[in-house]
């Protein structure tokens, strides 16, 4: 099986690495993955100009259109963001702004993701809570298979990481991706 995971975090923090631990738990089960960093791809703003609903392909040529094709070929796709402002990042958005030449191309396909937010106090679960919910809303928009999500608090670099039970988290949601009993 092959998982795509893309990571929308403009720094290399808690969400990267949790996206790799993730990877990492899905090929120990057998999954093969790749990971995109939307920080390191030149993926262009869409500029809402509609082509797409009638070509079903974007007119942008960048890096998007490789990953149309990864996504294309998945089997499921994670997608991770921190939170920022009670939001998934600018990066994060417009990815998901830009999937829109997807739409009915992808129905079905496994969907999980990891967020990433504020430490503390009922703040810190609402915002990535909103996260979370945006995602699932995005996966039902495309009709895709929501099979889990992880949510952390974290705010320095290394803190996910610093979570007792976190390779447990990602294990527990490898196996749900791979749909593994």
């Amino acid at each position: 099986m092959k998982i795509l995971g893309i990571c929308g975090s403009p720094r290399k923090g808690n969400t990267e690495w949790l996206m790799r631990e993730l990877m990492r738990a899905t090929e120990k089960r057998g999954g093969k993955t790749e990971l995109i960093t939307l920080k390191d791809k030149n993926i262009k703003i869409c500029d809402g100009c509609l082509s797409c609903e009638k070509t079903s392909a974007c007119h942008i040529k960048d890096e998007m259109q490789e990953t149309y094709n990864k996504i294309l070929s998945a089997d499921a796709v994670v997608l991770g963001s921190p939170t920022y402002m009670d939001a998934p990042t600018s990066l994060a958005m417009n990815f998901i702004h830009r999937m829109y030449p997807l739409y009915g191309k992808i129905k079905g396909k496994r969907f999980a993701s990891v967020v990433v937010g504020q430490v503390g106090g009922q703040e810190g679960i609402t915002s990535r809570g909103k996260v979370e919910d945006y995602f699932k809303a995005i996966a039902g928009l495309f009709e895709l298979d929501h099979v889990g999500s992880l949510s952390v608090a974290a705010r320095d670099p290394n803190d996910a990481s610093k979570i007792t039970d976190i390779e447990e988290q990602c294990e527990n949601l490898a196996t749900k991706i791979l749909n593994q009993s």
